[in-house]
């Protein structure tokens, strides 16, 4: 089989959207001048401020869900659109500015060089420039992850990453919220995934966080039993 390389005009942009109508625009205009705006799809995810009509003023594409169905369930339709229109590669960047639109080169660098099925963006986590529960959650769940695959994960909370379309669908998780980013980590290196990382900044912006943490706590442990039962 052919090693297929990432470039941005067989990648999608997939951005799972909820409540960020401050930050879309300034996202848009960066990705803008790196991709084709035919290249960018958003999933609004049952918004409830004004980030459709953003996403409508600059025609980018777009699926709306009336309610929110989470984060990973939000990427899977995406994933599917994306397959079904021919991609090859799947770059998924969250809507916050929390990741960088600047280090997309560099996923595409790191891709063509270790012929990745997965990159990753990795953070350098310190409690200076993260929120304390951040740090410590994502400590807790890489550490995890870490000894479930047997190698090093080194930010498996990241939602900066290059999936190779064709490993994802045939991998897909069934986690609908933030832990399927967890669970496809567990399922790529189970099933001898390259996996690749390359250094992104910590970015914060001092914004309520979405994630809820008895419930993705519970959803974490799910994800962690069925791999280990």
């Amino acid at each position: 089989m052919p090693e297929v390389k990432a470039n941005v005009k067989n990648t999608i942009f997939l951005i799972p959207i909820y409540n960020s109508a401050f930050h879309l625009s300034e996202l848009f205009y960066k990705i803008f001048s790196l991709s084709e705006k035919s290249h960018i799809l958003c999933i609004n995810d049952g918004s409830i401020d004004n980030s459709l009509d953003i996403i409508k003023q600059h025609s980018v594409k777009y699926i709306d869900f009336e309610r929110n169905n989470g984060k990973g369930y939000a990427l899977k339709i995406g994933m599917i659109y994306a397959k079904r229109n021919g991609y090859k590669f799947a770059l998924t960047i969250d809507s916050d500015l929390q990741h960088d639109p600047t280090m997309i080169i560099n996923f595409f660098k790191t891709q063509r060089k270790e012929n990745s099925d997965l990159v990753i963006g990795f953070r350098r986590f310190n409690f200076k420039n993260m929120p304390f529960m951040r740090v410590l959650s994502n400590y807790i769940t890489s550490s995890v992850v870490s000894g479930l695959v047997k190698q090093p994960i080194l930010d498996s909370q990241s939602g900066f990453r290059l999936y190779n379309l064709d490993f994802f669908h045939e991998h897909t998780p069934f986690s609908d919220r933030y832990q399927m980013e967890t669970e496809i980590l567990l399922k790529y290196a189970k099933s001898k995934a390259k996996i690749s990382y390359t250094e992104i900044p910590v970015i914060y912006n001092n914004e309520l966080s979405n994630i809820n943490h008895t419930r993705d706590i519970t959803n974490f442990v799910k994800v962690i039993w069925k791999e280990i039962s």
